[in-house]
């Protein structure tokens, strides 16, 4: 793609997102009922959201 076709398009430009996955050690772990409630056996993967103002 040449500079000229990136100007007439800019979402030419764009890139699909990545995601990739960490290898977790099994360690740290939930009980089977706090995993389920949270989404996760990791507790350290554990992030709540919270409200911002």
């Amino acid at each position: 793609m040449n500079t000229e076709e990136k100007k007439a398009n800019p979402l030419k430009r764009l890139e699909y997102g990545r995601a990739y996955i960490v290898p977790q050690k099994y360690e740290n772990l939930l009980s089977l009922t706090a995993a389920i409630k949270s989404g996760t056996i990791f507790r350290d993967l554990i992030r709540p959201y919270t409200e911002t103002e």
